[in-house]
């Protein structure tokens, strides 16, 4: 992934989420950055849904068995720290609960999974025209050949989460949740988190 693509995948997530923004009481589009470089540290492999050059969508998923791609997962690590801890982000505790809210896989379900879907957007103008399911096909067929049988997906309210459902993935758990996404959640206090299953065989 290039530059120009890179600035263009911020550009999709700051318009869809806050992802901490406004209780960090961040800078521009940093927060954005930072998601970006944790999707980067995680995901195996990535691909980009694109029209004229201009990307509209991207999909990726993590391998938690693989060893591949050390330096640029530690690099993003690196640089995601940094900007956590630049003076562009005020409350940087806030940063971190942002993220701690998210990760609610409970313990029995911890090592249940090989492997995740680290990230599945389209940008709302190209939405309804088979996108999304054209990209996270291609990604479970990366990840079947990569020897992954099960995968796991995080989702929640600020999310199409019904999207799984309709391309038959299991719903295997679901928890309320503080709602860190108030511009896609409306003023509630809480939404649900969902686990998703989809089995590679």
């Amino acid at each position: 992934m290039n530059l120009s693509e890179m600035k263009q995948v911020i550009n999709l997530l700051d318009k869809e989420w806050d992802l901490g923004k406004k209780n960090s009481q961040a800078k521009g589009k940093i927060c954005a950055w930072i998601y970006f470089l944790e999707i980067m540290e995680e995901c195996e492999k990535i691909i980009l849904e694109k029209r004229d050059k201009e990307v509209i969508g991207i999909c990726g998923y993590a391998n938690w068995n693989s060893k591949k791609h050390r330096i640029r997962k530690k690099s993003c690590r690196i640089i995601k720290l940094i900007l956590i801890h630049s003076p562009y982000i005020k409350n940087k505790k806030a940063i971190y609960q942002y993220y701690r809210n998210y990760d609610y896989t409970p313990k029995e379900l911890e090592h249940y999974f090989d492997g995740e879907i680290s990230i599945l957007i389209i940008d709302k103008k190209y939405r309804g025209m088979g996108l999304g399911t054209k990209l996270i096909n291609k990604i479970f067929d990366l990840a079947k050949k990569d020897n992954i049988k099960n995968l796991q997906i995080l989702t929640d309210e600020s999310c199409n989460f019904q999207f799984y459902e309709q391309i038959e993935c299991k719903k295997i758990y679901e928890k309320i949740i503080s709602n860190q996404e108030n511009n896609k959640c409306g003023n509630s206090l809480e939404e649900t988190g969902y686990i998703y299953e989809k089995k590679l065989i």
